[in-house]
């Protein structure tokens, strides 16, 4: 028994020696600091945390991955160390050129895939990495393809879940010129999400490479236990509408395309060949969401710009009298303790009536108005914490 923990916690180990999670972090790290830069140039102040992107890394993915490798433990699931470092370099790759954006299962997963079918097809040689008990061109390539298309349509499934339900979250707002230079308001939506996925490798995988790789014996077969670094990205811009509602329909695309896979998965079982399409679709739908996206937000009239009768909000800074009062992205301060306001000057003059009390009339985004009140504390922001869009 204490055997087979210490061949576990091996495996589990077996994340550290994989250059794509590396990577992923130090993407991660550079996404955050980066972000910084340009929430200072629109506001002069940072709004979140460079460790932001980092702590999402780690984050709800993790209990996703945890979740799924449990049900991959059962089932037996299996890939190559061939596939695997054809998958390292894919993401890797991804990660460099497109950043958060190109990170999805369907371009890293997919590519991989095809990458690595074409390794079969034209039988190409991947030592170091390929297990010499069981080379590529002795794998039933029908069969695992078909098992990595239903993978990937479970993950699509995940990715959709993550966007929905933490895509929008501390989304940062940021201010730039349009395209007749005026200045308007606008959401960056960027998060990367690690699950890392239990899987077994036949023959004896890395142990060819690392004697202390871990090794188990089910009857006749011989497995190698790893742990890989699924990584999930997204990164869109929002201008248009409300961070929660782009990620709510970019979230009903990915489950729909996730839900073709899963269908394409199924008739591969008769067709196999189709496995290869599903790979297509996957690339070509997941691009055509993003793609569907930026031409939607390009057309659409824009939300955050400057009003005719009040002052439009993109968000507000953590612990300030704004933060206090609830004042969310998209609604307009009509006024300030009794006046109207329109720009910042207003909003000095107004705040200055009564430095101990701060009392808003606000609009909120299903038109409504609606009255918010809090004490104005000594330590407080003198502008409330707002995030205000304003023509310069």
């Amino acid at each position: 028994m204490e055997t087979i923990i210490v061949e576990v916690v091996k495996g589990i180990g077996s994340i550290l020696v994989q250059p794509a999670l590396y990577v992923s972090i130090l993407i991660a790290i550079i996404a955050g600091f980066n972000r910084i830069k340009w929430e200072r140039k629109s506001f002069h102040v940072r709004i979140h945390s460079p460790w932001q992107e980092l702590k999402g890394f780690f984050g709800l993915g993790i209990v996703f991955g945890v979740a799924l490798s449990i049900i991959m433990v059962f089932v037996g699931f299996t890939l190559t160390i061939g596939w695997i470092a054809i998958f390292n370099v894919v993401l890797i790759v991804l990660l460099i050129v497109g950043l958060f954006r190109m990170a999805s299962t369907a371009y890293t997963i997919g590519i991989a895939s095809l990458v690595y079918y074409a390794a079969y097809y034209f039988d190409w040689q991947l030592a170091p990495f390929e297990d010499r008990m069981l080379p590529i061109r002795d794998l039933y390539i029908d069969n695992f393809m078909i098992v990595i298309v239903f993978v990937l349509a479970l993950l699509l499934a995940v990715e959709a879940f993550l966007i929905q339900f933490s895509g929008a979250n501390q989304a940062s707002p940021m201010l730039r010129k349009s395209g007749r230079g005026k200045w308007i308001g606008a959401f960056q939506l960027r998060r990367l999400w690690l699950l890392p996925l239990v899987c077994f490798i036949p023959g004896h995988g890395f142990a060819a490479l690392f004697d202390w790789w871990p090794i188990f014996q089910i009857g006749n077969q011989t497995f190698s236990i790893m742990v890989l670094p699924i990584v999930i990205g997204f990164q869109q811009q929002v201008q248009s509408q409300l961070p929660a509602q782009a990620t709510h329909k970019i979230a009903v695309r990915v489950t729909s395309l996730s839900i073709l896979i899963a269908l394409l998965g199924v008739v591969s079982i008769v067709i196999p060949i189709l496995s290869l399409l599903a790979f297509i679709v996957a690339i070509a739908g997941r691009f055509w969401i993003s793609y569907r996206h930026r031409n939607e937000e390009r057309d659409a009239a824009f939300k955050f710009t400057p009003q005719t009768d009040g002052i439009m909000v993109l968000g507000s800074r953590e612990n300030t009298p704004a933060s206090r009062m609830e004042i969310l992205a998209g609604e307009v301060i009509m006024e300030v303790n009794g006046m109207p306001v329109m720009d910042r000057e207003d909003l000095y003059e107004a705040l200055n009536e009564n430095r101990a009390y701060c009392k808003l009339k606000v609009r909120d985004n299903n038109g409504e108005p609606r009255i918010v009140q809090t004490a104005i504390h000594e330590e407080d922001s003198f502008e409330l914490g707002l995030f205000m869009v304003e023509s310069k």
